[in-house]
Formats: structure tokens, sequence, C-alpha cells
């Protein structure tokens, strides 16, 4: 009977050790989740922007600076607000900063979503530091109101073709005038989707790099029951200064001042594909005279 007492207990004390050694965590696991940090570290600080060459393509940088003690890894990352329909991933992570760095992250904006009054951000980031790993959300600071000002500009170009659609022609033409003036032309055709509402197009800006203007007359009003309409733009160079070409950003953005069924005063920049992007600054480099 001893024998048999023995042995029951030494079998549970092996399976004891074996539960154990099957549970205990190695080297900066967590043992349970809630051992899993809920915030960033102390002086790890997270903001949003926009670079001028953001614009266009619809990005966001959301900067994360590492102002704690230590090295913090940032294993994966996300921005959400209310102007936008869903979720958006952080680029270039995973990624590593020491104490002292500040690394932007690049963000491909969603689509809009313009029924929001408030921005709402944030941010929300997967890390491991000395302490472990941690999963944190937290409502960044957001410089230069640029929340608000990404939310004006889609929600008018967003209301705007909801009732008229935009398309741009497929190339730039290249044009002498009777002056001897050498010109860039494009067609664009305004098509009403049927939809309820009117759409008024009041004027178009010049850029940087080009001067621009439609052969119209504005404002321009068009409505459900509107014919298509196809206009051609026209352009010449703002200056013929070799910088305005090398460090353009936006000179070949469209920009529209628009009213539409949300907005008396909107306005938004109509992105190019790199075609006829690429055409036009062939244009601006033949018409001021560049080699090649």
């Amino acid at each position: 009977m001893r024998l048999v007492a023995a042995a029951a207990l030494a079998a549970s004390v092996a399976l004891v050790v074996a539960l154990s050694a099957c549970t205990t965590p190695g080297p900066g696991t967590p043992t349970s989740t809630a051992s899993v940090q809920q915030a960033l570290p102390g002086g790890v600080t997270v903001t949003i922007f926009q670079n001028r060459s953001d614009f266009a393509p619809r990005h966001l940088q959301v900067e994360v600076s590492n102002g704690s003690a230590g090295r913090i890894t940032l294993r994966s990352g996300s921005f959400s607000s209310a102007f936008f329909a869903s979720a958006a991933p952080m680029g270039s992570l995973p990624y590593t900063l020491d104490h002292g760095d500040q690394v932007s992250f690049p963000v491909v904006l969603p689509k809009p979503a313009c029924s929001a009054s408030a921005a709402d951000p944030r941010v929300s980031l997967t890390f491991t530091d000395a302490q472990g790993h941690g999963h944190a959300t937290v409502r960044p600071t957001v410089l230069y109101d640029t929340l608000h000002e990404i939310n004006v500009e889609d929600c008018a170009r967003y209301t705007f073709e909801q009732v008229v659609r935009i398309t741009p022609g497929s190339a730039v033409k290249t044009v002498r005038l009777p002056n001897r003036k050498l010109v860039g032309q494009l067609a664009f055709t305004f098509t009403p989707t049927g939809a309820a509402g009117s759409v008024t197009i009041k004027q178009i800006d010049a850029t940087t790099l080009l001067d621009m203007s439609f052969n119209t007359r504005f404002p321009l009003v068009m409505t459900a029951k509107s014919a298509p309409v196809t206009l051609t733009l026209t352009v010449s160079p703002t200056r013929c200064e070799t910088h305005v070409l090398s460090e353009d950003k936006v000179g070949t953005v469209v920009p529209f001042h628009v009213v539409t069924p949300s907005t008396s005063n909107g306005y938004f920049g109509l992105v190019l594909n790199d075609t006829l992007k690429f055409e036009f600054y062939r244009y601006f480099s033949a018409a001021c005279g560049y080699p090649g």
C-alpha cells in the first residue's frame, strides 16, 4: 500500500511540474492578457500632419516621438477618424525607435465620411519595450488643423461628383497660338449622374506651376437635366524658373471653387494621373525653352 501511495504521489508531482513547465513564460512574454501594457511608455507622443507632397496622393503622416528612457519597437499601427470611412494601416512598420528618435509613418487615407461634425482621431499601436508587450490607442496631436482641411476638400469633391462626374481627357496637347505663345490643353468632360440637386463651378485657380483657364464663362451651373459638357483646360507657365519645375508638388492639381448641395463655398484640387502630370511637365519645359 505504501508503494502504491508513493507512486501516486510521485505521479502527481510530476504532472504539476510538467504543467508548470508548459505555462512558464519566456523572457519578455506577458504572463497573461492583463499584463499587456495598455498605455504608451511615458514620454512617447503621437502627432499627425501632412507634408506638401502628401496633398495630391491623399497621404497623412503619423509621427511618433520616443521621449522615454529606452528603446521602443512599434510592431503595427493604424489611424482612424470619424472623417474617414475606415481605419488605415501605418506604413514602414515594424520599426525600432531609440531614445530621442522622431519618425513619421505614412498612411494612405481611406474614402471620406462626410456626415461627421468632428474628426475624433485615434492612433492604435502595438509595441514592445523593456517592460514587455503593449497595445495602446491614443488621441494624437493634430498639427495645422490638418484633418478639418482634408475633410472640407474631400467632401466638396464628393458632393460635387455625386451630381456631376469629372473626367479628364487622356492626353495633353501642345498648341501654338497666333501670337506664337505655346500653350498646353487638356479636355475635361462634366457628366451629370442623374442625382438630384445642382452644382456650380465658380472659378478655377492658377497653381505654383501653371496658369489655368477653361473656355467657358463662370459661374457654370449643372443639374441632373444638364447635357454632358466638354471643356478645354488651357495652361501656360506661371514663370519659367527651373526650380519651379524641379520642386513641384501640386502644380498640376487643378483647383476648383464650387457650390454643391452641402456647401456654398467649396474647394478641391483635382489630381491628375501620372501620365498627364508628366505630359504637363514636358509641355512646361518646351514652353520655357528648356533643352530636352
